[in-house]
């Protein structure tokens, strides 16, 4: 932990963002995810007996998301949630120990 004088500000290595590679993992996931969305609304709209109406949502669905994937893909890094660590100074109250002596008992350094 560092202490930047002159903002005040504390900052924690723990806090860091994710790593290059985990970042093109996550992001090859998304895309993956929506290009697979896409192939089920081409599947959807040629199989399923749906009115016109319908079919012509899923094909505007199959057009729009691999135009969602890309800009999610190529968006750059992305922002990691907040993890909680064991180096975060985020204090819980503990309760002091407590030894209990008999009544009438004296303890003397001797």
């Amino acid at each position: 932990m560092r202490q930047d004088r002159s903002r005040g500000k504390v900052t924690v290595v723990t806090s860091a963002g994710r790593s290059h590679s985990e970042d093109i993992s996550l992001r090859q996931r998304r895309y993956v995810i929506m290009q697979s969305l896409r192939v089920l609304c081409v599947v959807l709209a040629a199989a399923l007996p749906v009115p016109l109406a319908w079919k012509g949502v899923l094909f505007v669905g199959a057009i729009a998301l691999p135009w969602f994937g890309v800009v999610m893909a190529n968006a750059g890094p992305t922002v990691g949630r907040a993890r909680e660590t064991a180096m975060v100074a985020r204090p819980t109250p503990v309760e002091p120990v407590r030894i209990a002596i008999e009544p009438g008992r004296v303890i003397d350094q001797d």
